[in-house]
């Protein structure tokens, strides 16, 4: 089986971006179904020890760290992409209400931009949290190299290639597999 790469590149580009705000749009839909849900989980919690919290040194070099490996800026569109998607929502129920949604989208998208360190800080914690302070050094070290530099400037053209490296491997393997499973097939007197 063969995917199909025939999507236009500025698609491709923005797919992992469109996955992430999609998964927080979700999330944000339905957070009320959750937090009903979440109350035993919440209690099991509450009673479980707490991992420890991070120094403000680490919390200093995760923060440095993620704009060094270019994630911070990963979900600029997070917060825009939520906001559409949630005025669009309100499209399908009041479809001539489609130009003020879009207005109000417009405006709430630059009223909430500043929020966008809110996921930045998620992030920073959770690296704050997995990696020790020489650790979190080593890592920004290594992004501030120049191999580091590179790495991150040429990441999606990287990503890109093994993609379709990946789907042409994958369509080999596929026709390789169906000539084998019809002799495996044949032996068992099949004809397939």
């Amino acid at each position: 089986m063969q995917l199909d790469i025939a999507a236009p590149r500025a698609a491709r580009r923005a797919a992992p971006l469109a996955a992430a705000a999609m998964g927080l749009a979700l999330l944000a839909g339905a957070a009320p179904a959750l937090a009903q849900d979440t109350a035993p989980f919440q209690l099991a919690q509450a009673a479980a020890p707490k991992p420890p919290q991070p120094s403000a040194e680490q919390m200093k070099l995760a923060n440095e760290l993620l704009v060094a490996n270019g994630e911070a800026s990963s979900f600029d569109a997070v917060i825009p992409n939520v906001v559409e998607q949630t005025a669009a929502g309100f499209v399908q129920a009041n479809p001539d209400l489609i130009r003020d949604l879009r207005e109000v989208a417009k405006q709430l998208s630059a009223q909430y931009e500043s929020r966008r360190s809110e996921i930045v800080q998620i992030l920073a914690t959770i690296y704050a949290t997995e990696f020790t302070t020489e650790e979190l050094r080593d890592l920004l070290a290594f992004y501030r190299s120049e191999a580091g530099k590179k790495l991150v400037a040429k990441r999606e053209e990287l990503l890109k290639a093994g993609f379709s490296a990946i789907q042409a491997w994958s369509a080999q393997f596929a026709r390789e597999m169906e000539v084998r499973v019809r002799e495996e097939m044949k032996k068992r007197g099949f004809t397939i």
